[in-house]
């Protein structure tokens, strides 16, 4: 079974997002001397041998040797799929159509360090309050649990009433205690329904709906992917990419079902001969992506390139908005929900204090 799986599945099981941004780099570079594909892929992977990266090195020589074999690269890489995921390989698809591998491998290093930067921020600003208000339910059940019993038997031998406050604490904190196992089992529930449904396709496509319809994380999660998308389209219109060709770059990219579903409706507009503009607003692009290219359809300004530049810089500008909105959007969910953390362990850990000062009262 090992052998089996060492040989048919992915050879890198787990990647940092460190060695991932530093292998785009490098990918960057041996395409700026010139070596193509199956060269840069191998040279790669020598170099991670060398730091004792191996399952990586193995990754990107059986990427190689499926290249060199005929094979494009974003086809080979989804057998590596721990290594490269959908906007990976979507990325690739970007620079294969465009011809322009060095600038879709530059693009994908850009984005890991900017995820990495993001990731590091959040975790910095939430990780505080989480183990604030998990330290402050451990002291509370513990004081509910061992605690105030004691308390109460003290002041039931003295004749006196515990108070209402100590008494709440110690009964939810009894109550849950009691039921423990039936707490489990509602969370083993849910654990194990979600992981269901995510197996099967209805079941994706059933909580991609609910994503889509979660307030402020639905619009989140489609702003993001209309935000790389428009990461790719400028650079693949300069190269005389047609709109019929990004489909399946989009296609790749939209990994909820219903985002993919709205690529079809694209897919539909283009192919009728309707405009980009409108085949982005029928797939749900914001209006505020859509109005720049709106307006450039009207340029005649082509020359001899056949490429509207208008309409590239058009698209730049709005993926450099969304991208700020997102940022702002990510930003404000970090500081509202450390900020609430916050409030709820001291807010428990305040009752666990008062609690134990009232039931000695």
């Amino acid at each position: 079974m090992t052998v089996f799986a060492t040989q048919f599945g992915p050879k890198a099981k787990n990647v940092s997002p460190k060695d991932r941004e530093r292998l785009f780099f490098l990918l960057t570079m041996m395409m700026k001397c010139g070596q193509t594909t199956p060269e840069a892929l191998r040279s790669v992977g020598k170099a991670f041998i060398n730091e004792g990266q191996k399952d990586i090195a193995a990754a990107m020589t059986s990427i190689a040797q499926k290249v060199s074999q005929g094979r494009s690269m974003s086809k080979a890489m989804e057998a590596e799929h721990i290594l490269f995921n959908d906007i990976h390989r979507a990325a690739i698809m970007a620079g294969e159509a465009s011809s322009d591998m060095q600038n879709a491998f530059n693009t994908l290093r850009t984005l890991e360090e900017q995820k990495m930067q993001a990731s590091r921020a959040g975790m910095s600003e939430i990780l505080t309050p989480l183990l604030m208000l998990v330290l402050s339910l451990v002291s509370m059940f513990n004081t509910g649990l061992n605690t105030l019993p004691v308390m109460k038997n003290v002041a039931e031998a003295q004749g006196k009433p515990l108070g209402p406050l100590p008494q709440g604490v110690m009964n939810i904190t009894q109550a849950i205690a009691a039921q423990w196992v039936f707490v489990a089992a509602a969370l083993a529930l849910v654990v194990t329904l979600y992981f269901s449904l995510r197996g099967s396709v209805q079941g994706k496509r059933l909580l991609d709906k609910w994503y889509l319809a979660i307030p402020i994380y639905g619009k989140f999660l489609a702003y993001r992917t209309y935000t790389n998308m428009l990461l790719y389209f400028p650079y693949m219109i300069k190269s005389g990419v047609k709109p019929k060709q990004m489909l399946p770059i989009m296609d790749a990219m939209a990994t909820n079902y219903v985002l993919k579903r709205r690529v079809d409706h694209f897919n539909q507009v283009i192919t009728t001969g309707g405009s980009m503009s409108a085949a982005m607003h029928k797939a749900g692009f914001p209006e505020i992506a859509v109005t720049p290219v709106n307006v450039s359809e009207n340029f005649a300004g082509e020359g001899t390139t056949g490429v509207n530049n208008v309409m590239i810089e058009g698209m730049e500008h709005a993926h450099k908005i969304l991208d700020r909105m997102l940022n702002d959007t990510h930003g404000r969910f970090i500081a509202v929900t450390s900020t609430i953390m916050w409030l709820m362990g001291g807010s428990i850990m305040l009752i666990d204090m008062v609690s134990i000062v009232l039931s000695q009262a």
